[in-house]
């Protein structure tokens, strides 16, 4: 049939007319055009979830997979095997719990492709080379949240890493604290655990004598080392504080509290655990407090940190009982087909991204040569005589080695057998590499953790015998009216430093430079007199470190 149009002269009557044809000719037209963008729509929105193309995600992934695999394994098997950070396993399986769950919204979140996540990236790729050729593990594995942030806002934008924040930003529990910030947690726990056990102890009758982190008891003294410190069941709670108040607490202010509270439950639970030891020393068996008692005690008491944690979050919610945080709502699309923008734009994202990750990956490969160890003999053939010094070695007990580390060591009394000065101690430990975690232990730590005070403590300049100086710590420490003079130093590579970020500092540069990532700290103590000044017990102890430096070089090779 063909096309005509009816026209009268009278307007209202041609509308007439006119319009019911023309709405239904709309109508129809509009449903046809639905029709057959239906089926586009659809496999738009199964193509480009992400913001990309199925291969390109693909093609991502195993740039991620090259880059990171070494990696993530040394993770998990530190997560494995040691206990400070066992608790790390379960991190990444509930920030992806917390995704799945909100999984409905966050398909609704309308996507806002940034290239601010570009820059993000490239700090990402820069922070792993810096954290893979510098032999620092905390670098390395921060590089991977960060290049997940920087990929969430190059392809979906802002508003969708907004309500991810919370499940990325737990991630950051996964991963072991460094050693030399670790050192600064674990010294003040142990030494405030000692303080609130030992108070307990004199309460409950028990005689006590606290030196540091030892606490002396009638039967035997009572060591608060590393392990018991609480810094271990101090993380697992607060991890497990941060679960528990994410599922059973809407309300953000609460969940806040409750991550808070783990601190002092930990250092309460573990006070307790210190007191029921010296109890069941000092009135049962002294046997008892190692072995099965011992582990089993750690258990028992993280479970009354537990109880302690839920306990606190029901007196809560029954003195704090206003109406549960409205959760954020979403932005969504109004279209509800937005792919977030045309294939060229995704291609130019998914090629920036691609570029920097390979070239990455490709600059790491080529520098994935063996760590260089260069040669030196060990510490044991260091000379047991100095002129008249004579020296008599000592053994570390298995707990103290397994703390400092896959290192080795040197622990050696020099007594002057021409005179009546004080013996010398020297303490050298050595690691042929600090790629896999084990580093220097600083004696900042170790020696108040034995009851030695530091009362006076300065940097002062060592002179060589050749004429040169190098820096150097002093410190005067004192115990039970005891005092003695304590030099260490940081020395690898030709180049001794007295502070610990500096050698730091210098060990990641030097294993970018040279591959190499060995390092040594030397110690020296000595017994000061009575009244004996510091310049004056130094100039005493370097009689003998002046001849012992030159020496040096063969064992800490430069």
């Amino acid at each position: 049939m063909g096309n005509f149009v009816v026209t009268t002269s009278d307007p209202e009557i041609d509308q007439c007319l006119r319009g019911p044809k023309v709405f239904a000719y709309s109508r129809s037209h509009a449903m046809a055009e639905s029709v057959q963008e239906a089926p586009l729509v659809a496999q738009k929105q199964s193509k480009f979830f992400w913001g990309l193309p199925l291969w390109h995600g693909a093609a991502l992934l195993l740039l991620i997979v090259w880059l990171y695999t070494s990696i993530l394994a040394r993770l998990f098997s530190q997560w494995i095997n040691d206990p400070n950070f066992s608790h790390g396993i379960f991190v990444p399986a509930f920030a992806a719990f917390v995704v799945w769950r909100n999984w409905s919204e966050l398909k609704r979140i309308e996507p806002s492709p940034s290239w601010s996540g570009l820059p993000l990236i490239v700090v990402a790729m820069a922070t792993l080379m810096l954290g893979v050729l510098g032999a620092e593990l905390f670098l390395s594995r921060v590089s991977l949240l960060l290049l997940l942030a920087g990929l969430i806002i190059l392809f979906r934008g802002w508003p969708f890493f907004r309500a991810v924040l919370f499940p990325w930003a737990f991630l950051i529990l996964m991963i072991p604290i460094p050693t030399i910030i670790l050192q600064r947690f674990t010294f003040p726990l142990q030494m405030l655990a000692s303080k609130v056990a030992a108070t307990l102890l004199s309460l409950t009758g028990v005689p006590v004598l606290r030196e540091g982190n030892v606490i002396v008891l009638s039967v035997m003294p009572l060591e608060v080392a590393e392990a018991c410190s609480g810094i271990r069941s101090l993380l697992s709670l607060v991890t497990l504080a941060i679960i528990y108040g994410y599922l059973m607490d809407q309300r953000k202010s609460v969940r806040v509290v409750l991550a808070l509270s783990a601190v002092p439950i930990a250092v309460a639970a573990n006070s307790l655990r210190i007191v029921g030891t010296g109890l069941l020393v000092q009135y049962w068996d002294p046997e008892k407090a190692e072995g099965f008692f011992h582990s089993f005690s750690g258990w028992l008491i993280f479970v009354v940190s537990l109880i302690m944690l839920f306990a606190l979050h029901g007196l809560i919610v029954r003195m704090w009982k206003s109406a549960p945080e409205a959760k954020s709502s979403v932005r969504v699309s109004a279209r509800g087909t937005s792919t977030g923008g045309h294939m060229k734009d995704w291609s130019l994202r998914f090629a920036a991204a691609a570029v920097f990750m390979a070239a990455t990956a490709l600059l790491l490969q080529a520098r994935s040569r063996a760590e260089i160890f260069p040669p030196r003999e060990p510490l044991s053939s260091l000379p047991a005589q100095f002129g008249s010094w004579v020296g008599e070695d000592f053994s570390l007990d298995q707990q103290t080695r397994d703390i400092l580390g896959a290192g080795e060591f040197l622990l050696r009394d020099y007594t002057n057998s021409s005179d009546t000065q004080p013996p010398v101690g020297l303490f050298i430990a050595y690691f042929p590499t600090q790629k896999t975690g084990d580093t220097i232990h600083s004696p900042n730590h170790c020696l108040p953790g034995a009851g030695w005070v530091p009362t006076q403590r300065e940097n002062v300049q060592l002179s060589d015998p050749d004429g040169s100086s190098f820096p150097a710590n002093r410190y005067v420490v004192s115990k039970a009216g005891d005092r003695e003079l304590v030099i260490y130093w940081y020395q690898a590579h030709g180049r001794a430093v007295a502070n610990e970020y500096w050698s730091k500092y210098y060990l990641v540069a030097d294993s970018i430079r040279i591959n190499r990532s060995d390092g040594a700290l030397v110690r020296m103590i000595t017994p000061m007199y009575r009244k004996e000044s510091a310049d004056a017990a130094q100039a005493r102890l370097w009689g003998f470190g002046s001849q012992l430096v030159p020496h040096l070089s063969r064992y800490i090779p430069r």
